[in-house]
C-alpha cells in the first residue's frame, strides 16, 4: 500500500505544487527575518546614537588599565611646605592633571558635567557646589578621596598618581569652589605632612595591560617544549 493507491497523479502534483509555494514563503521570511530586519534595527540604532561620540582621555579613561608605558622611578621625601600650600608650580601641574586625568567626567569646570559622566550613577561631583561631599570638602578629606577612591561609585583610587600630584589635584579641586572648605584638623595636617617627609616614593614600571597579556602569551609560547605530534608529516 502507497500513497498512489489514495491519490491520483493530479492531486499528487498539485499537492507538491502547493508545498513548494509554502516553501518559498518560508525562505523568504527567514531571508527577511534574518538579514532585513537586524540591518533595519541596526540603522535605527545608529540613527539614535549618531551624536554620541566617545571622549578617548590621555590616561585612556574608558579602560582605565591602559595607561601609557612608564619607566620605574625613584621618588625622594617631599618638604611638605611645597606641596602643603598652593603655589603657582603646583597649580601649573594640578590644573594639566585635572584636564587629563579629572574633567572627561568631572568637566573641564569642575560642574561634574563631564561627557564620560553621562551614564554614570551615582553622577561625578560638582565641585562648585558646597554639599554632597562624600569625605567631605578639607585638604585632608580630598586627600583621602584621592588616595582611597570613593566605594560604591565611580570615583577610583587615584594612587598611581605620586603623593606631589595628588596634592596638587587637592589644591585645584578646592580652588574651583568658591565657599568656605572648612578648617583643617591639625592632627590630619601634621600626618600628612609626616607623610611627605619621612618617606620617599617608588614608581614601578607600567605597562598597559593589553601589552602585558602579549608579552606573558609570547613568553609562554617560546618556553613551551615543542609538542612531538607537530612535527609528525
Amino acid at each position: 500500500m502507497n500513497i498512489n493507491d489514495f491519490l491520483s497523479p493530479e492531486e499528487l502534483k498539485r499537492l507538491a505544487s502547493a508545498l513548494l509555494v509554502v516553501l518559498g514563503f518560508i525562505a523568504i521570511a527567514a531571508f527577511f527575518g534574518f538579514t532585513v530586519v537586524p540591518g533595519l534595527r541596526y540603522q535605527a540604532h545608529d540613527a539614535g546614537e549618531s551624536q554620541i561620540r566617545p571622549v578617548q582621555g590621555e590616561t585612556g579613561w574608558l579602560d582605565p588599565t591602559d595607561y601609557p608605558a612608564t619607566a620605574r622611578e625613584v621618588i625622594p621625601p617631599i618638604d611638605p611646605k611645597t606641596v602643603m600650600t598652593p603655589n603657582p608650580v603646583l597649580l601649573t601641574r594640578g590644573k594639566a592633571l585635572f584636564a587629563q586625568t579629572c574633567a572627561t567626567c568631572h568637566g573641564p569646570e569642575g560642574k561634574g558635567d563631564g561627557p564620560g559622566g553621562a551614564g554614570l550613577n551615582p553622577k561625578p561631583r560638582n565641585f562648585l557646589a558646597s554639599s554632597g561631599w562624600k569625605n567631605g570638602t578639607r585638604l585632608e578629606d580630598i586627600y583621602k578621596t584621592l588616595d582611597e577612591g570613593i566605594k560604591g561609585s565611580s570615583m577610583v583610587s587615584y594612587n598611581y598618581l605620586t603623593k606631589k600630584d595628588r596634592m596638587a589635584l587637592v589644591h585645584v579641586v578646592q580652588s574651583l569652589g568658591a565657599f568656605d572648605h572648612g578648617a583643617s584638623d591639625p592632627k590630619a595636617i601634621a600626618s600628612l605632612e609626616k607623610l611627605f617627609a619621612s618617606a620617599g616614593e617608588v614608581i614601578p614600571n607600567r605597562i598597559p595591560v593589553a601589552r602585558a597579556v602579549d608579552v606573558l602569551c609570547r613568553e609562554y609560547a617560546e618556553s613551551r617544549p615543542q609538542s612531538p605530534t607537530s612535527t609528525l608529516r
